[in-house]
């Protein structure tokens, strides 16, 4: 079974929400407030808890409810609290039965390693859908450049948290085997 990572700020945010139907808004608000938050701007923070919480859907963790008319409603799942009711860190509890000194630290790299790929994939789509806007309406290119430029320095510094990673991880494989 795969365990999601999900960023302090965010799972306080999401445990708020235990037992009820919220939408996108509803969850950054929340997300907002919280004093563990890495974003300070409510468009950098809507869209880091939209994309967090396309994760949690591809993982069953988050179910979309349909609503005729109005805002999409999502609500937590069983399968989230179970992962998470008995740690409120960030990291996931290890599987049932595996010891906390029989887990290799080159495995919590490798998927850290996984993580920020994912992420970088993340954030290069959305730097080349910016780049789209500018080419098909030159209009709004005063409002996207700035997106644009953020969105290639996240991009930037995960490429660099990679190499690093894999670096590391292929210096430990070379050694010890």
């Amino acid at each position: 079974m795969k365990y999601l990572t999900v960023k302090s700020g965010l799972l306080a945010a999401l445990t708020q929400m235990d037992g009820r139907e919220f939408t996108v808004a509803d969850l950054t608000n929340i997300y907002l407030n919280d004093p563990k938050t890495l974003h300070h701007s409510k468009k950098s923070a809507r869209q880091f808890v939209y994309r967090n919480m396309m994760r949690l859907i591809a993982s069953g963790d988050l179910m979309r409810v349909v609503v005729d008319g109005s805002w999409p409603l999502y609500r937590l799942t069983s399968q989230f609290f179970g992962r998470n009711s008995s740690s409120s860190s960030t990291s996931p509890a290890p599987p049932q039965g595996a010891a906390t000194s029989e887990i290799d630290p080159r495995q919590n790299l490798q998927e850290r390693l996984n993580r920020y790929k994912l992420e970088m994939l993340a954030t290069m789509g959305e730097t080349d859908e910016y780049g789209a806007i500018c080419a098909e309406i030159p209009e709004l290119r005063d409002e996207v450049q700035p997106l644009y430029n953020q969105s290639r320095d996240e991009c930037s510094k995960l490429l660099g948290r990679v190499k690093a990673l894999e670096s590391l991880l292929s210096k430990g494989t070379g050694s010890s085997q």
